[in-house]
């Protein structure tokens, strides 16, 4: 029972000290970027990086996902004749919860993991401490351009996945199920709620910075060598995961239930 109770409370300080850890860097990384040259270049190639190359990938899934959830929605909704407000379910769905959530774990699987190995190979390597003795914040130098560009490019995609969501829905309720496509998009915009979308685009804004800052410090604390780069890089999509999920748990818990 002693032995229980010292390993409990062992690692529920370790939870109390990650978190703690988390919010340090986010702190440290904002202050660093009022004092430090601000690098325009090194943003537009981090916006890039999270949205031009990632978007494809959203693209085609959001589509995806759209259609995959107008055919369960229209299986269950055909039973009771509802089948007309399969459009309002899937926009809804998409605004609310899957577009933002989606396309944050498509970016922290494609982008944080990048994030973590990049930073985790200059940590091995001892580059980090070279920029330190060059007097050159590692904080504003990695990690400030790509949480600038994850705030900004990550609300994008959450957008642009939301009207191919409600357009992959589209496809199968128009030529699968033979709904008119005039009711469809009067039902998918029918039940929306200008809050619903701002709350979308405020998941999909913590959701980038939980991203990046999960990434960058299990890149700055790599050790191992190339086994420890590949243990950070597990390690950050793993955590972004389960920040991502609890994160959206406290949004919708504050802004719909409670």
């Amino acid at each position: 029972m002693t032995k229980f109770l010292e390993n409990l409370g062992r690692d529920g300080l370790g939870v109390f000290s990650y978190f703690g850890s988390l919010g340090l860097l986010s702190f440290r990384t904002v202050a660093s970027l009022f004092s430090a040259k601000f690098r325009g270049g090194e943003v537009l190639k981090q916006m890039d990086e999270f949205g031009n190359k990632s978007f494809p990938m959203v693209a085609v899934i959001s589509v995806f996902l759209g259609m995959i959830l107008a055919m369960q929605s229209a299986a269950a909704l055909q039973r009771v004749g509802a089948q007309t407000y399969v459009g309002s379910l899937v926009s809804l769905s998409a605004v609310r919860e899957l577009s933002p959530i989606f396309v944050a774990l498509i970016i922290a699987s494609r982008v944080g993991a990048s994030i973590s190995a990049e930073i985790g190979s200059m940590q091995v390597t001892e580059q980090i401490d070279a920029l330190r003795s060059l007097a050159v914040n590692p904080l504003s130098y990695l990690v400030g351009p790509r949480l600038i560009a994850a705030i900004i490019m990550m609300p994008a995609l959450t957008l642009i996945a939301i009207f191919l969501f409600i357009f992959g829905g589209w496809f199968i309720a128009v030529y699968g199920m033979g709904i008119n496509s005039r009711m469809y998009l009067y039902q998918s915009f029918r039940f929306l709620v200008f809050k619903d979308l701002l709350i979308g685009l405020f998941k999909s804004f913590i959701f980038g910075i939980i991203i990046v800052v999960v990434a960058s410090r299990q890149g700055l604390e790599t050790t191992g060598g190339a086994e420890g780069v590949g243990r950070a890089t597990a390690l950050s999509v793993a955590f972004s995961f389960l920040l991502i999920v609890l994160a959206d748990l406290i949004i919708n818990a504050f802004f719909y239930f409670l």
